[in-house]
């Protein structure tokens, strides 16, 4: 006897025997006891949930010989013909393959007849989501009316699929994924009865990756089963499945949470001998770190994913990372199998980023504790402290002298003779202006560095093209310890560098000088100084005006009126002379043959005549 496969001799035979669905399954056992059955079934979900098997055990409950029951006997004739599939009553059509409109005529043709040898005639259509649309339009009167004794079932892995005018005539039943206990109880039972020796460790992870479907776990039992000698364990079927496994991955989570890039490099190169796919690697490296993101915030895995026991281990785990760096470590993992798929080296790709997941974000080196200082941020902390207080004392002296000059300033007013206060000063010319505009600026020695000019002009190339070119032609002028001065080649560029890009320039070169700086722009101060208002200037009047102004009081003001113009009365126009003929004037009388001429150039044609 030729064998058969591990999914096929375990498919379910009654309700009973189905898992993970008991809400199906026990709705309907009561219709069919009840005999509440509905001519058309809908069942969605999952592959490997077991649609068709369900279907198949409703078509053996009422065409049993001994039914409709719920516990088919599956020794009658009708119950081995459906299991087989030989039976002249279930016909089971795969829409995938028979999708058009001739094969759902042909199927309204044959629904006319009545069955032959069980009680009902039923039709399992499965992948029903696969008919055109002209075949669900065929479909549907007999979906709604169908002759007496016969019942559609259709099964569907993606029900958005099917016409809503098809499933309001349906009963709908939605299969759920089977959680990871349940497929793994069900394996053990499997395995019992079959005789085969494998660890729980072992089913633990086909339970994992069957995702859901009792079929597929299964199925990849049969294969670990095959390809192990004797008893089958986790080692075997990771082998087998190509999976790196979980010890594996947590190893290489606790050398990333330790800042540990050597031997996390080492433990990639020993999985890549062992032939594990890079992009596995990734996938159950990214699946491991959602784990602990969800134990971080407090939530709880479903059933289906994980088994009993570990939720505890992930909560554990979680405690060495924080929620921001999980969120930085799977966005990383995410963009490098992104990155991997098109990469001519995807090994020097995820290496690079294992590497970089071992730097903390301040750029400390590898292997450095988060908790303890680096040794180069605690020098530059207290270089940046000297600068402060190198600043704050610079500050207050110069407030200290702006307010001894302007107390000298208030002194010399007041001692000065009141004509002299009186007296208007006069605007200073815009160039001494100028001048004063730059003596306002830092005094401090300017410092001229070639190199740290090159690299400013090679950095603001990169990042910002747009401000680099502003820079021909122009000038460095050198730099204080709070500004660096640039000579603008043209008008424009200086008015582009101070207005528009004067915050790229001023960070490219704080960065480089390390320390804050302030660009100013030379050459050009003295069309950017605003001449100083001017200044109101008091009128004067005559004495007895002055002293009405004072009866007046505050408020009072003088309006000079004039008297109009007069204007002179417009003198009457001479009358225009009338013109005078030409007495030498000659009247010019034309000759016969220019009469003639002339009539002839005036007749009309025909239409103008009618």
């Amino acid at each position: 006897m030729s064998y058969v496969a591990l999914y096929r001799r375990w498919r379910p035979e009654t309700f009973a025997d189905l898992v993970g669905q008991e809400h199906i399954s026990r709705t309907l056992a009561r219709a069919v006891t009840s005999g509440q059955t509905s001519h058309a079934y809908l069942f969605t979900g999952p592959r490997g949930t077991g649609k068709t098997s369900t279907a198949k055990i409703l078509a053996r409950a009422l065409n049993c010989a001994e039914g409709p029951t719920t516990t088919p006997c599956g020794v009658c004739d009708s119950c081995r013909a459906i299991s087989d599939g030989s039976s002249m009553d279930v016909f089971e059509i795969d829409a995938a393959s028979n999708r058009g409109i001739d094969e759902i005529r042909d199927l309204r043709e044959s629904v006319k007849f009545a069955p032959t040898e069980g009680h009902y005639k039923i039709y399992i259509i499965d992948e029903v989501h696969m008919l055109t649309t002209e075949a669900f339009n065929a479909l549907l009167k007999t979906l709604e009316e169908p002759p007496p004794r016969v019942i559609f079932i259709l099964a569907t892995t993606e029900p958005h699929k099917v016409p809503a005018t098809i499933q309001s005539r349906c009963q709908r039943y939605d299969f759920h994924r089977i959680t990871v206990t349940e497929i793994r109880d069900r394996l053990i039972h499997v395995c019992h009865e079959s005789g085969i020796a494998a660890d729980e460790d072992a089913l633990a992870i086909i339970a994992v990756q069957a995702d859901g479907g009792m079929r597929d776990a299964l199925s990849i039992l049969d294969q670990c089963t095959a390809l192990a000698e004797g008893l089958l364990t986790a080692e075997r079927v990771q082998e087998a499945l190509g999976l790196v496994g979980r010890a594996w991955i947590e190893k290489m989570a606790l050398q990333i949470s330790d800042r540990t890039a050597a031997p996390l490099i080492t433990q990639l190169g020993e999985l890549l001998h062992n032939g594990r796919e890079l992009r596995q690697i990734l996938a159950e490296l990214a699946q491991y770190f959602r784990s602990l993101m969800i134990a971080k915030v407090g939530g709880t895995l479903g059933a289906s994913e994980l088994p009993d026991g570990q939720s505890e281990a992930l909560r554990t785990a979680a405690v060495r990372f924080t929620q921001d760096e999980i969120m930085a470590i799977l966005r990383t993992l995410n963009e490098t199998m992104q990155e991997i798929r098109t990469s001519p080296q995807p090994r020097i790709a995820v290496e690079s980023m294992l590497i970089g997941l071992c730097r903390p974000a301040d750029g400390s080196p590898a292997g450095a504790p988060l908790t303890e200082s680096n040794p180069a941020d605690a020098a530059r902390i207290a270089r940046l402290e000297a600068e402060v207080r190198r600043l704050a004392e610079q500050i207050a002296a110069h407030g200290a002298s702006e307010a001894g000059a302007a107390a000298g300033q208030k002194a010399g007013v007041q001692g000065a003779p009141a004509s002299a206060r009186q007296t208007t000063p006069k605007a200073a010319p815009p160039k001494r202006i100028a001048k004063r505009a730059d003596a306002s600026t830092p005094s401090e020695s300017r410092q001229l560095d070639a190199a740290l000019w090159k690299s400013f002009q090679a950095r603001l190339k990169e990042r910002h093209r747009l401000a680099a070119s502003l820079l021909s032609g122009a000038d460095y002028e050198g730099a204080t310890e709070t500004h660096f001065f640039i000579r603008p080649a043209t008008d424009m560029a200086r008015d582009y560098i101070a207005n528009r890009h004067r915050a790229v320039f001023e960070e490219v070169m704080s960065e480089l000088a390390g320390r804050p700086l302030v660009i100013v722009c030379t050459g050009g101060e003295e069309e950017n100084v605003p001449s100083p208002p001017a200044v109101a200037k008091v009128p004067e009047y005559p004495a007895p005006v002055a002293e009405l102004l004072k009866i007046a009081g505050e408020g009072a003001r003088v309006e000079e009126v004039s008297a109009p113009v007069k204007k002179p009365a417009p003198q009457p126009k001479a009358p225009v002379p009338a013109p005078v003929e030409d007495e030498s004037y000659e009247v010019y009388e034309p000759t016969p043959d220019e009469e003639a001429e002339m009539f002839e150039s005036d007749e009309l044609s025909p239409d103008e005549n009618t």
